[in-house]
């Protein structure tokens, strides 16, 4: 029984051993700086130029300003090679107070509505 309760401890160690690494190697990976739980990959961050050519629902990620509020939970996003829609609900915002000056990064999915309407459904952000 004292065999089973040092090897129970052993892989203890491991796993948080394994989630630490893991934490670590992932808070450090620079523009790779969001893992899509949807399909456990990587998402870079992107232009709002290239979202725009990206299919519905894919995982982007997008660094800019909010420049102003044009709906209830819709605003006005720009990055230098032009402006989105992003739609943010109000548990997205984490208690953030966001002007037009500050820079933030969102991590959302494309919503595309039509042939010409594209969007960004933010599901999290941060000031950088």
């Amino acid at each position: 029984m004292k065999k089973k309760s040092k090897e129970c401890k052993k892989l203890s160690v491991v796993a948080v051993l394994g989630v630490v690494a893991s934490t670590a190697a992932f808070a450090g990976s620079g523009n790779m700086a969001h893992n899509n739980a949807n399909n456990n990959t990587m998402t870079e961050v992107m232009t709002i130029e290239q979202v725009r050519g990206l299919s519905d629902n894919s995982p982007v990620i997008v660094r800019g300003y909010l420049l102003r509020q044009n709906g209830e939970n819709s605003y006005v996003f720009q990055d230098n090679t032009g402006t989105i829609n992003v739609e943010i609900d109000e548990m997205d915002w984490n208690g953030m107070n966001v002007a037009p000056s500050d820079y933030v990064e969102i991590w959302g999915e494309v919503d595309k509505n039509g042939a010409s309407m594209v969007e960004i459904d933010v599901s999290a952000m941060k000031k950088l």
